[in-house]
């Protein structure tokens, strides 16, 4: 995930044509690049800056009376906040460490040990990420809520237990659901840091006498300590901006959190939107975001320090568990149940209800298919579908295609602001999602008191998320450009081959993986993240199918939330299936 930028030995695909003294095409469309991607980050940002100034009561509508710090004052010294920056730093740092401790061994069992069935492993943990956070929130809330949890109802006569014995609805209950959400993300970025260390090291400290215990913290961590750093840096700025699962249990609960405290203050049915002073609350969130990201950069930007792969070859040790093989395959097989089959279990129960109730012969007996045939036969909700598709396809497809030209600028070229380029394009990282929705909230109204009607539409939506997606979105592209050697441009060359018939039959059959690989992850994301829609939600128009879950379990129809969901899985279940054929199909594991 580390910025790439190098020297390019030669600058690679190549617009060569003068338009004009010392104009190329190249050098248009460089600086073409470089200001759309200057403006597409810079912009929401300025509007977000300058809205929290604003005590305008309508976004867009600013003038010079009407800025003032009363904003701050009102979010930043708020006597709630300590308690606010409190819950965040519990959660954030909670989840951040159950989900790599867990993808931590999840990866060290697959990668350093004889453990039977590791497919289980390498094909289980990304299809995790079928399971939207929102939705996985909803099914614990079925299974472990202190009034109706399914979980908590069997238990609880089973032992003959006065009360509930678990209660979602608190924050060690918010740190458990995100921690497994962030488990997958995790362990694909571990995958490599330890199938990439020599274990010669680890020889050589056992020839010298040092133990298991010791080769692991002299030797193994501090190998691995810039990875874990960057990764745990990373996972954070994740948790941290969130919404889906802190929305859902930490709502209801009274359990705010930055992301939680920004919707509600829009959402205030009983002083109206406070658009000043969620964007005011929203600079103190940024600001702490861009911490981490500054911290995240200085750690990749030294991991060279830390090389261990060389030219020579070598096979990672096979650490054998022994009477712990059985056991370490039931710790993975439960994760993948916690993570993927409970949640989808608990949702495939309810969505063939009509009224929801805890399972019992009487239930099971009243099952039908009634919800599927409200799903559809409802014209809404083929709007919503329509929205939905709409929004993923123009999205991952940005993000698809933007990546990959900023990634030839950056790679490919010699152009003078290359590396503030690919800066510029990781920037979106440290923008947590809803403060993301916020500034495109007032860029769009803005742009609508001009005549351009971009608010309420999925055009907003899209063009938001694309703008969130590129950071990731230039990693990938930045890696896949780099691996294609320009040996094999220069043969095609040599042969005769013109700039654009290279393009077609080197460049996009090398890259076509990439490109489909990003796509599928920008679909996936699209449609499981909620926060940002939901700032950028105004009427059916521009409804996507997490504003309607959402929607739903809000107004309680739980039992048609089964029935979305449990599509909505299976959905992303194959497009993760589709991903992970793609990340790994050439890789013998």
């Amino acid at each position: 995930m580390s910025g790439l930028s190098v020297e390019p030995a030669h600058p690679g695909l190549t617009l060569p044509r003068r338009l004009g003294a010392g104009l190329t095409l190249a050098s248009l469309y460089q600086h073409g690049i470089f200001l759309l991607v200057l403006l597409l980050v810079a912009t929401p940002l300025a509007f977000l800056i300058l809205g929290s100034f604003s005590t305008a009561q309508v976004p867009g509508d600013v003038s010079l009376a009407d800025l003032s710090l009363a904003n701050y004052r009102t979010a930043w010294l708020d006597p709630t906040l300590l308690r606010l920056v409190d819950n965040t730093l519990v959660y954030v740092i909670g989840s951040t460490l159950l989900g790599t401790a867990l993808a931590a061994l999840l990866a060290w069992l697959a990668e350093r040990t004889d453990l039977p069935g590791k497919g289980w492993i390498y094909a289980g943990v990304p299809m995790t990420l079928a399971v939207p956070g929102m939705l996985q929130a909803m099914a614990w809330i079925l299974l472990l809520s202190p009034r109706v949890g399914f979980v908590n109802m069997a238990l609880k006569d089973l032992l003959g237990l006065d009360r509930m014995p678990f209660d979602i609805y608190t924050l060690p209950g918010m740190v458990f659901v995100e921690g497994l959400r962030l488990v997958p993300t995790a362990f694909l970025m571990l995958v490599p840091l330890l199938r990439g260390m020599d274990p010669s090291l680890e020889e050589a400290a056992a020839t010298c006498g040092a133990n298991p215990r010791t080769t692991f913290r002299r030797v193994s961590l501090m190998l691995l300590k810039p990875g874990l750093a960057a990764i745990l840096i990373y996972q954070a700025m994740t948790a941290l901006e969130v919404f889906e699962v802190p929305g859902v249990l930490g709502l209801p609960a009274g359990i705010p959190v930055f992301a939680t405290r920004i919707y509600s203050i829009l959402n205030s049915a009983n002083f109206g939107p406070a658009y000043g002073q969620a964007n005011a609350l929203g600079i103190l969130y940024l600001a702490v975001a861009l911490v981490a990201t500054f911290a995240y950069m200085r750690i990749i930007g030294k991991n060279e320090r830390y090389a261990t792969v060389t030219g020579k070859a070598f096979r990672p040790r096979r650490q054998r568990l022994g009477a712990w093989r059985l056991p370490a395959l039931l710790l993975v097989l439960a994760y993948l149940f916690l993570s993927v089959g409970a949640p989808f279990l608990a949702l495939l129960y309810i969505s063939f209800l009509k009224v929801l109730q805890v399972p019992s012969a009487a239930a099971f007996a009243s099952m039908s298919l009634a919800n599927y045939r409200d799903l559809l036969a409802s014209d809404s909700m083929a709007t919503v579908l329509w929205n939905t598709v709409l929004m993923v396809a123009v999205t991952a497809s940005a993000t698809t295609i933007l990546s990959f030209l900023i990634s030839l600028v950056v790679v490919r070229s010699r152009f003078w602001g290359r590396r503030i380029l690919d800066q510029l394009a990781f920037f979106p990282h440290a923008i947590p999602g809803m403060v993301m929705g916020l500034a495109m909230l007032w860029l769009f109204l803005k742009l609508d008191r001009y005549g351009l009607p971009l608010f309420g539409t999925i055009w907003a939506i899209a063009i938001a998320f694309t703008i969130s997606f590129i950071s990731y979105g230039t990693r990938a592209m930045n890696a896949a450009v780099l691996q294609i050697h320009k040996d094999l441009e220069e043969a095609a060359r040599t042969s005769g081959a013109r700039e654009w018939r290279i393009a077609w039959r080197v460049f996009l059959p090398l890259m076509l993986p990439s490109f489909i690989g990003l796509f599928v992850w920008a679909l996936l994301h699209a449609v499981r993240i909620a926060g940002t829609p939901l700032l950028l939600y105004e009427g059916q128009q521009n409804q996507v199918l997490a504003i309607t879950i959402w929607n739903m379990w809000d107004e309680g129809y739980v039992t048609s939330v089964g029935a979305v969901g449990t599509l909505l899985m299976l959905v992303l279940l194959a497009a993760t299936l589709a991903l992970r054929m793609i990340g790994f199909g050439r890789e013998r594991i």
